[in-house]
């Protein structure tokens, strides 16, 4: 019996918000997961559940952690993975070959607006990529739009020949192809430079939890129960 007892003592018990129990050794905790062993694999695998789904855990001290919040990065990563060792200030130039701008999903802390950045370039060639922080390609796009408009329109009269007609119409549409690639540039950007400041933000943010707890202290032959609060911080 004593064996046992202190068995059940030196072990974590997660339970899952569906019910479940895993007698474990927790490991880590970080602001979006727990890492565990299975108590009776100590030299096993290293499993990861997510805080979202767990609804406690009664560590072996006695303390109790209760989970019940959502964590804020889940929405951003359940279709990719984030990128490592990333640093302040990246130009989109780097950052266009480390993320696709398939795989962006919109959080309400996104600084850039796909959309709205889209329908700018639309009104005004280079307007979106200037939103965007991206000054380069706004002046080269802008100019780029002005200079093929001018060259239409001083080859587009009425004795002109055929020549400087069909170079007028070409300039014509260089000029709306060069705004449609705009408005898809812009809204590309627009992802990319999101999906960065969401990875950094992971990288370089604290995560503070603060959930309600309860302890289990020994008085006399018998344990009392004692509610409380634990205060984490993840950094």
């Amino acid at each position: 019996v004593m064996a046992t007892s202190a068995m059940a003592q030196a072990q974590d018990l997660v339970t899952t918000k569906d019910g479940g129990d895993i007698f474990a050794k927790v490991l880590e905790i970080t602001p979006n997961e727990v890492k565990y062993k299975l108590y009776d694999e100590p030299d096993g695998v290293t499993y990861i559940i997510k805080k979202t789904d767990i609804l406690l855990i009664r560590y072996e001290s006695g303390r109790n952690e209760v989970f019940n919040q959502e964590s804020i990065w889940d929405n951003y990563y359940y279709n990719r993975e984030p990128v490592q060792n990333l640093r302040p200030n990246m130009k989109y130039r780097e950052l266009h070959t480390l993320y696709y701008h398939r795989d962006y999903t919109r959080s309400f802390t996104d600084r850039y607006s796909p959309a709205w950045t889209g329908v700018a370039s639309a009104l005004i060639p280079g307007l979106g990529q200037c939103i965007n922080g991206e000054w380069g390609r706004c002046l080269a796009t802008f100019f780029g739009n002005v200079a093929l408009m001018s060259f239409a329109q001083s080859n587009c009269y009425e004795d002109a020949s055929e020549v400087t007609q069909g170079f007028a119409v070409a300039c014509y549409a260089a000029a709306v192809g060069l705004n449609i690639w705009s408005v898809v540039d812009a809204v590309r950007i627009a992802r990319v430079k999101n999906m960065y400041e969401q990875d950094l933000r992971q990288t370089y943010s604290m995560d503070i939890d603060l959930y309600p707890s309860v302890n289990f202290v020994k008085v006399g032959n018998s344990f009392r129960p004692i509610a409380g609060f634990s205060f984490a911080l993840n950094f």
